[in-house]
């Protein structure tokens, strides 16, 4: 199983992550990155300052699904401590696949 490491995130005009940047394969939308994880073909991290955590599949009690380092919880801002890519590139690349 490969173990990527994402470092970043995108998020949509609602405020919510909607991309990921994976170290190696760029930016990935939250659907991929969710599947790759649950089909147990990948698995994905971060660093929190030094300590390496592992990303997992929740969903919360309204239905939706996200991406958290904490694995028993239901707190869908985990990650949001990652550097924001928001330039108007990066939007412009992904906002047509949407």
């Amino acid at each position: 199983m490969d173990e990527l490491e994402i470092t970043g995130i995108v998020k949509d005009k609602d405020g919510i992550i909607s991309h990921y940047d994976v170290k190696g394969y760029g930016i990935q939308n939250v659907e991929l990155i969710e599947k790759l994880i649950m089909e147990e073909s990948s698995s994905f991290f971060v660093y929190v300052g030094e300590e390496k955590k592992e990303v997992h599949v929740r969903t919360s009690t309204d239905g939706a699904i996200f991406l958290t380092t904490d694995p028993n919880g239901y707190n869908k801002d985990t990650l949001n401590f990652l550097p924001i890519l928001d330039k108007p590139l990066f939007k412009r690349l992904i906002e047509p696949v949407r």
